[in-house]
């Protein structure tokens, strides 16, 4: 017969029964499992399981995505995904020897408000939903945790990815090169976020609030590779999907491959409609820098000193809501109303500044929140300029007065 294993040590799991909580042999730790031990199922999520351990979130979420198919009313096939999605890996504590969550990935949205968390709760039985929302609690104060270390860190212009180590422990050709790249950067006047420099201080510290930053600011990523499995090798993969996915929502991100000692068809798909660079051919850096200075302008002209980007109002503004908004997301009311008033500052015309005022005002994450509110916000005058600038809210509270009400038209 079929065993699971444990999705937190890959030990052999001893269910009893038809229980869908057990408690693992090997690390002691409280764990779900899926609703029956069918030969399929068991292989599909131990397999995907062991990929999400070793951290190939993107792949697992593939294969639970399968499982789901399969098996729509199975708990465990939608907590699989939420667990690939916020990056989750479980690390030894020294004091228990138990398994607890650490992320590798991160987001703005909280863990409680993902949809394939939802889903998991709507097909858990009670034993298994009380494990879940134990567990989620603690992945939400460790998201909390880094998005408030990530949001006093300075932004980045360029995010360098690239394998640092060989098998042997030994630096690899990636890391030179990809340093070589980082010297000529910083003597331009670029802010380049660069792992083996720029972590360097902050050595016995959880690198992922200031990974997650970078590669949330930077406009430019170069994903720098001398063979196929060092592009595809777990954080570098984790790092250039993280940005691709970015650029997705932000047309105004570029990542530029960077390949050498390897045949440009050999780099990942991912990047085949991506224009790189040869880092083998000659001049190559002095084509990089003079491609990165037409998507990021910057000084450097007269012996590398830079000169001052005058930035408008209007570009400002988005670095500033998109902080106002990730102080609504962690529930910081006063410091999200202090940056929409700096977004008005600079363009009192801003339909999103007078919109995040209204959801600090109301203490609100979402606007879909403030349908639910049982007083009437109209008469705010927060409501009445986001809405004069442009902000459908009408429709919005509409739409949650229907949902309240069933779906019937009101």
């Amino acid at each position: 017969m079929a065993i699971f294993k444990s999705k937190m040590c890959n030990g052999n799991l001893n269910v009893i029964g038809g229980n869908t909580v057990c408690e693992c042999d090997y690390c002691g730790t409280l764990q779900t499992v899926p609703s029956d031990s069918g030969e399929k199922k068991v292989n599909l999520f131990n397999r995907a399981n062991r990929l999400r351990s070793d951290c190939e979130f993107d792949k697992a979420a593939g294969i639970y995505e399968n499982i789901v198919a399969e098996f729509p009313e199975e708990a465990e096939a939608f907590w699989g995904p939420c667990l690939c999605k916020f990056g989750i890996e479980y690390v030894d504590d020294p004091a228990t020897g138990k398994k607890l969550p650490t992320c590798r990935r991160t987001a703005f949205d909280s863990i409680f408000e993902d949809a394939d968390f939802e889903r998991a709760c709507a097909c858990a039985d009670s034993a298994v939903l009380t494990v879940y929302r134990a567990e989620t609690r603690e992945i939400d104060r460790l998201q909390k945790g880094i998005l408030e270390i990530a949001r006093n860190e300075e932004p980045f212009d360029i995010f360098i990815s690239y394998k640092e180590t060989a098998e042997g422990g030994q630096r690899t050709k990636d890391s030179v090169l990809a340093q070589d790249i980082y010297d000529e950067l910083t003597a331009k006047g670029y802010k380049v976020f660069f792992s083996r420099i720029t972590l360097e201080d902050i050595l016995g510290k959880d690198y992922e609030p200031y990974i997650f930053a970078a590669l949330n600011s930077a406009k430019i990523m170069l994903a720098v590779g001398t063979s196929f499995e060092n592009f595809n090798s777990v954080w570098v993969k984790n790092e250039w999907s993280i940005f691709l996915t970015l650029m997705k929502n932000d047309r105004s991100r570029t990542l530029i491959p960077c390949y050498c000692d390897i045949d440009p068809y050999d780099i990942p798909s991912e990047f085949k409609h991506l224009q790189g660079q040869d880092m083998s051919k000659v001049g190559f850096l002095q084509d990089l820098v003079r491609g990165i200075g037409k998507i990021i302008p910057k000084g450097g002209a007269q012996g590398g000193a830079p000169t001052v980007v005058q930035v408008s109002g209007k570009q400002a503004v988005e670095p500033l809501l998109e902080r106002a908004f990730m102080f609504l997301g962690s529930n910081e009311w006063e410091n999200a109303n202090q940056y929409c008033e700096k977004v008005l500052d600079l363009d009192p015309k801003c339909g999103r500044a007078y919109l995040g005022k209204l959801l600090s005002e109301f203490n609100c994450r979402r606007e879909e929140e403030l349908g639910n509110l049982s007083i009437d916000i109209t008469a705010s005058p927060n409501y009445k300029n986001a809405v004069h600038f442009g902000i459908d809210l009408e429709s919005c509270l509409q739409q949650c007065l229907q949902a309240a009400c069933g779906g019937r038209e009101l």
